[in-house]
């Protein structure tokens, strides 16, 4: 191979991009990772991931230790009032706080080692897909071909179009938005704690209240009006410093962030995520989990079952006809995960916080991606 020629080049080096490139180089592959973005994640570094990703980054040889460090103590419960609480109870710690900056930065050093080549502050400005391999152009104008490609390039990304594929947009439009800040050593709570608000929106929106060890962040999800976004997330600022769930009074700051447009269970509503040469994961796929909408799990997740089927078609006389396989395999093993809970939540919400069992099992659909 020349300088400019790979086996496999991932644009986006986020936990999809960089789980990918960690186990592809792991096996010999030559990997190009590329991002736009001079570190992958800088606007937010607070937020939290699934328990299921332990398993993971233990596979993954990434320091599963210093990235885990802020187990979620306790989690409760909240009407969108306040008028009413529950604490749902766990069998094992309902998921990890995480500083995103350095979760990324991790899993990028992580590929480093393995041997993938790393490219950040690149923008891809097209892709051209040829019979034997796929052309990737970059800002600087260089061109680099490799034999297959992965899409990673987040949520929203405008490169699906360029390898034939449409984003899932048949489900309902969610809004989010989330401010964070620092916490003085005195408000700090002793344990890394949540709180989920239910129904902001007399349905299935809600809020989500993280305290760190050093950090508090508070974001909603919204199946409103996208005006009512930010004065939603104000309103709820105040309301949670008010009733002393929240250390700190974010309401100001609310007033400044950004609002992001999604939808539920996108993945699921794509029609194919392989293209010519091409497949997609992570964000720019579409999985992120129905409950919580939590990408970062689903992302390495979706990452995983990719190279396996990579792999395959790397060792095919008819590598396409592999690549194809990836739709089945993904929706036979992550479909479940994904898929919007088997109930209507507006009607589940009196329940929540009257009935333990329905509490601990609305727990274990948001934190842990189990079915209602």
């Amino acid at each position: 191979m020349s300088d400019d020629q790979y086996d496999v080049t991932i644009v986006g080096a986020g936990p999809a991009g960089a789980t990918a490139a960690i186990r592809l180089a792991r096996q010999d592959r030559r990997v190009l990772l590329v991002d736009r973005g001079t570190s992958p994640r800088a606007e937010l570094r607070s937020s939290w991931i699934s328990p299921r990703c332990a398993a993971l980054l233990s596979e993954l040889g990434v320091n599963d230790k210093s990235l885990l460090s802020c187990p979620l103590g306790k989690v409760t419960f909240h009407r969108a009032d306040f008028s009413q609480t529950a604490t749902p109870a766990f069998a094992e710690t309902p998921g990890y706080l995480i500083d995103r900056v350095t979760f990324d930065q991790a899993m990028v050093k992580a590929a480093k080692e393995e041997g993938a080549e790393v490219l950040m502050g690149h923008p891809v400005t097209d892709i051209q897909l040829k019979e034997p391999s796929a052309e990737v152009h970059l800002a600087d104008g260089r061109k680099v071909e490799s034999r297959l490609l992965l899409l990673a390039a987040g949520r929203g990304t405008q490169l699906l179009s360029r390898v034939g594929l449409v984003a899932g947009k048949s489900g309902p439009v969610i809004w989010a938005a989330q401010v964070e800040a620092p916490l003085a050593p005195d408000v700090a709570p002793a344990k890394p704690r949540a709180a989920l608000i239910l129904g902001l929106d007399n349905a299935a929106g809600f809020g989500l209240c993280c305290h760190s060890k050093d950090r508090i962040a508070i974001g909603i999800n919204w199946l409103g009006e996208p005006d009512r976004v930010i004065p939603t997330l104000v309103h709820l600022c105040r309301q949670a410093f008010e009733h002393k769930v929240a250390a700190i009074d974010l309401s100001e700051l609310a007033l400044t962030v950004e609002v992001h447009r999604t939808f539920q269970s996108p993945a699921l509503d794509m029609e194919s995520h392989v293209g010519k040469h091409t497949l997609a994961i992570g964000d720019a796929g579409g999985f992120t989990a129905a409950a919580s909408h939590e990408g970062i799990y689903p992302a390495m997740w979706s990452a995983t079952v990719a190279v396996e089927v990579m792999e395959k078609a790397f060792q095919s006389v008819h590598s396409q006809d592999e690549l194809m396989t990836f739709d089945s395999v993904w929706r036979m093993e992550m479909a479940d995960y994904l898929r919007s809970p088997h109930t209507d939540i507006q009607f589940l919400i009196p329940l929540i916080f009257t009935n333990q069992p329905m509490a601990d099992r609305m727990g274990a659909a948001f934190f842990l991606g189990e079915n209602i």
